[in-house]
């Protein structure tokens, strides 16, 4: 299952990438923002990320997890928030999603997934 994780977050890096290219209004909204992002999966990996001058980078897996984004769940919570199955509202309410990270960043973060 975290393989799939991982595989997942490479899609949504691409999908950002690709909004930053080609949505005016969405590259504004990132335009001078630097961030670090860290996706903690309880049952498997760490990944984390920076988003600099314009781009997300590729997730690479990761032991240090102190980034201005933290994100925490299991596998299975994580995919089902990357494929939109599951409401991060929900899944935050009930606990099985833990977010460390500025209101400000909780918005970008949003605009990732």
């Amino acid at each position: 299952m975290t393989n799939s994780v991982i595989d997942l977050l490479d899609e949504k890096v691409i999908e950002f990438n690709s909004r930053i290219d080609g949505e005016p209004e969405f590259s504004k909204m990132i335009e001078g923002k630097n961030r670090t992002i860290c996706i903690c999966v309880s049952d498997g990996d760490n990944y984390s990320t920076k988003l600099e001058s314009m781009r997300i980078e590729d997730f690479v897996k990761t032991e240090n997890t102190d980034a201005d984004l933290v994100v925490t769940a299991n596998s299975e919570v994580l995919t089902g928030l990357i494929n939109r199955e599951i409401s991060p509202i929900k899944a935050y309410m009930s606990g099985d999603l833990k977010v460390k990270a500025s209101l400000t960043d909780m918005l970008l973060l949003k605009r990732l997934f």
